[in-house]
């Protein structure tokens, strides 16, 4: 009786063991996992801070300072892209991407390069003919440079950095120039070898008196107002940094024009047409030339100087010295501008220039009569808001630059100085310990690398 009883126990779980080992001629129908690869490579000079790199968008890696390899936490299968960007710059330093793009094969990608370099400042005095050139601390301070100044020519006005932060433009209203730069590792600019590039007729004066320049974010081309030529100037950039005129070397605006931008997509160039309160519009060609858009202009208020656009291409705002005021606009599909539903905010006396952090959460407007920078939230739909603190008080400011990082501010005063302040998670401006420092006379621009 025992017997038979252990051999049944012994049968069933025998037959049990089968069953869970899949048994007999079962065929198992279970898909094994896909084989997935992870995205990362190495860092350098990243000396201070984190750094936040991104991955298609979303997926978020912090690098802290010193460190030398990363590794995104989500693997990706074979045949998906990866795309990597800098999500957060860290504080005093510039870092730029290298092999950050390209398609999942067979073997985890490994050669990502994220370069970091210390971050510099440009300040632009006409009266001195002169550059101011910082080195930009990890505390946010200026500070000079061991070579402090570089000359430029007569009347230096609006300045430029390619995206790389390799060479620098600077217009000289007086010469009917633009000088040329080459950006040193120290932060120092060296005159090219061709040191200037003409921008159209110097005589009689006021010839075509450039004033601001702007560069598409790949670098290859430039464009330069001409306030008195009604004209903007085109220009190719070579892998020396020399300008070359395009083909079609200008192209004409209305009267006065002054500020000039171009969206980061590199589509869209627009300038404000001071002496006719209007923002001239183009497109942009595959070969750099600019044409007028099939609605040319788009009104604005008294005298607009400035003009900017947010980071993600979808609203234009122009400074209008004359009303004290700000234009807003939505950016369409064809590149055409449209006054927003709220047209324009008030900012202050003789507002001439607008700056947005590049998160495009906040703007500011330097008020050069007013003696007062006037902040600004970004709405979802574009429109700027008033802070709590709308203003802070700084003498006669003329442009406002802001930090790769975001974090820190730099204020432009006709008297000849910098102030410098750091940015509170809420917009609002706060002086740094060391308020300001030294600039040249009449400073009334600035770059900052990127």
């Amino acid at each position: 009786m025992f017997n038979r009883i252990f051999v049944s126990l012994f049968s069933m779980l025998f037959a049990l063991v089968l069953s869970a080992c899949g048994g007999g001629n079962s065929t198992s129908t279970s898909t094994p996992p896909a084989t997935t690869y992870t995205v990362g490579g190495t860092v350098t000079g990243l000396t201070s801070g984190t750094l936040v790199l991104k991955n298609n968008g979303g997926d978020s890696l912090t690098v802290n300072a010193n460190s030398s390899t990363f590794t995104f936490a989500t693997a990706l299968a074979t045949g998906a892209a990866y795309a990597v960007t800098v999500g957060t710059q860290p504080s005093g330093l510039s870092c730029t991407v290298s092999n950050g793009t390209g398609t999942i094969a067979s073997a985890n990608i490994i050669n990502v390069s994220v370069s970091c370099k210390l971050s510099f400042a440009y300040v632009v005095n006409p009266t001195d003919k002169t550059v101011s050139m910082y080195s930009i601390g990890n505390n946010g301070v200026l500070v000079p440079l061991s070579t402090p100044t570089v000359a430029t020519g007569n009347n230096p006005n609006g300045i430029a950095i390619t995206p790389a932060g390799t060479f620098a433009y600077v217009a000289n209203m007086n010469d009917s120039t633009v000088s040329m730069y080459s950006v040193g590792s120290n932060g120092v600019l060296a005159p090219l070898s061709t040191p200037t590039v003409s921008t159209g007729p110097a005589t009689p004066a006021p010839g075509s008196s450039p004033a601001r320049i702007a560069i598409n974010s790949a670098g290859t081309y430039a464009y330069v107002t001409n306030i008195y030529g009604f004209t903007v100037a085109m220009y190719s950039i070579g892998s020396n940094g020399v300008l070359a005129p395009l083909s079609t070397p200008t192209v004409a605006t209305a009267r006065g024009p002054y500020g000039i931008t171009v969206n980061r997509a590199g589509t869209y160039a627009y300038v404000a047409n001071g002496a006719s309160s209007t923002v001239s519009m183009y497109s942009i060609g595959s070969n750099g030339v600019l044409a007028p858009l099939s609605t040319p202009t788009v009104a604005t208020e008294l005298a607009p100087y400035g003009i900017t656009i947010n980071p993600a291409g979808t609203y234009a705002y122009v400074a209008n010295a004359s009303s004290g005021t700000v234009s807003m606009y939505s950016i369409g599909s064809n590149g055409v501008l449209a006054p927003l539903s709220t047209p324009s905010v008030a900012a202050g006396g003789f507002a001439v220039d607008v700056t947005i952090n590049p998160a495009g959460t906040y703007a500011y407007v330097p008020n050069v009569g007013g003696s007062s920078v006037s902040m600004y939230s970004i709405g979802s739909n574009g429109v700027l808001s008033a802070l709590g603190t709308p203003t802070v008080a700084v003498s006669t400011p003329v442009a406002v630059g802001i930090n790769s990082a975001g974090t820190y501010a730099y204020v432009l005063s006709t008297g000849g100085n910098v102030f410098m302040y750091s940015i509170g998670s809420n917009g609002v401006l706060a002086p740094l310990s060391t308020p300001s420092v030294a600039a040249g006379s009449g400073s009334i621009s600035i770059a900052i690398t990127q």
